[in-house]
């Protein structure tokens, strides 16, 4: 799903321009080198419908319940604010910027028909292209999400990986990556790599720019959001350097593995570096009554954030996000309390042990004061458990990390576009 701009060139009222918005089918085909192998239906949508729309395909990804125990799972590590309504933030963040997207269920793309310019597409294009452009823009933005899924099956991609967030945020960042650049590129006139380079540097102002539209919106939010339009563009502009959209189709075969590669194309693209496995077990039998309800693996971006919201974005702390090197947590409740068991992989042991003690240090602010909690290193890896099940940990440390299993990533060879320079 894409959060954009305005389409008003292509919607009057509640009927769709057809003629326009065939010529933007057409031309998108024709920049991105895919054909649509099924037509896509354009159909136009008021506000409300398209909010409900959303919040039908929410609902047929997570329950409420599922949203309300990440949301208090990350509070409690401090990735967001305690009490989030994560539901509520995240129908709000989308209803003030939606404007258009393509439904990969209904196979359909979704113009929002409204006299109110809302967004940051409109302003993106202004500033950009230096014009308004913003609905020819929007809709090849998104019909090369639709080319994606009829080539790539992005979709399916994404729902194989709901329990590993970080991973899904890389491959994310490569579609929306790709379609920001399609339909930048469109919009523009052509695609070369001099029109990448000029599309890539403009792109790097629009983390502080959407920062300022969404003031009060939680940061583990709004940020992995423009992450993925302003570092996947950058992370996708490499692989059309190297390849051009040959290059870039390749990425769907062999995705990134972490929102670290994204940040660090050459991490994906000239030495791999990939992120280690870690599975959590142990705790089975030292807490029993206990539930798990929740996993999932964090990433890079977001420990960077958690950084960043309780130690302050310019803080020393913030560099230790680049040197992680996998992650993994597990939530368990019982009745109406919640333990986290969280463990983060590192490059080095003194990054490990800087972590500890700057987090550990500060948990007591992070979870809450009262909070049970309990921080302890071992060569490379700190094991936090906060929660309840902290009180027990003189039987559940020792017990976890006799069974914790960390399985390195094997070394990694450059993808093959890397021999496809010049395209």
């Amino acid at each position: 799903m894409a959060i954009c701009g305005c389409a008003y060139t292509l919607v009057s009222g509640d009927s769709v321009n057809l003629p326009h918005a065939q010529k933007v089918e057409e031309g998108i085909q024709d920049l991105r080198q895919l054909t649509f192998k099924t037509a896509v239906p354009v159909v136009a949508m008021t506000p409300d419908e398209a909010e409900q729309t959303i919040a039908e395909e929410i609902r047929r990804d997570y329950t409420d319940e599922q949203l309300k125990t990440e949301g208090d799972a990350g509070s409690i590590v401090g990735l967001y604010p305690h009490g989030i309504d994560l539901k509520g933030q995240s129908m709000q963040l989308l209803k003030s910027q939606i404007a258009g997207f393509y439904e990969p269920h209904r196979k359909e793309m979704i113009l929002v028909s409204s006299n109110v310019q809302i967004g940051f597409w409109n302003r993106l294009s202004e500033f950009v292209l230096q014009r308004d452009l913003a609905g020819e823009m929007l809709l090849a933005h998104e019909l090369t999400h639709a080319l994606q899924d009829q080539h790539f099956a992005v979709d399916e991609q994404l729902d194989k990986l709901k329990d590993d967030d970080d991973r899904q945020l890389a491959l994310k960042s490569v579609a929306e990556g790709d379609a920001t650049l399609a339909g930048l590129g469109y919009a523009a006139g052509k695609m070369d790599d001099a029109t990448v380079d000029i599309l890539v540097a403009r792109l790097g102002e629009l983390p502080a720019q959407f920062a300022a539209q969404t003031i009060g919106t939680p940061e583990a939010l709004s940020e992995p959001l423009v992450f993925q339009y302003s570092a996947g563009a950058r992370f996708v502009g490499e692989a059309f350097h190297r390849g051009g959209w040959k290059a870039v189709d390749e990425l769907y075969r062999n995705p990134p593995r972490s929102s670290q590669q994204i940040m660090h194309p050459a991490y994906y693209f000239d030495h791999p570096v990939l992120p280690a496995s870690i599975t959590i077990t142990g705790y089975q039998e030292v807490l029993p009554g206990w539930e798990k309800v929740y996993e999932n693996s964090l990433g890079a971006l977001m420990l960077q954030v958690i950084l960043k919201r309780n130690f302050g974005a310019s803080a020393p702390e913030v560099r230790l996000a680049d040197r992680w090197a996998g992650d993994r947590m597990v939530a368990l409740r019982r009745g109406n309390s919640l333990t986290v068991l969280w463990v983060v992989f590192f490059r080095d042991d003194r990054s490990a042990q800087l972590f500890a003690s700057a987090y550990g240090a500060s948990l007591d602010k992070i979870a809450g004061a009262g909070t049970p909690c309990h921080v302890e290193t071992r060569p490379g890896t700190v094991m936090m458990v906060i929660g309840a099940g902290a009180d027990n940990y003189a039987a559940l440390g020792p017990a976890v990390w006799k069974s914790i299993k960390i399985k390195l990533p094997p070394i990694g060879s450059p993808p093959t576009i890397r021999a496809a320079a010049g395209g």
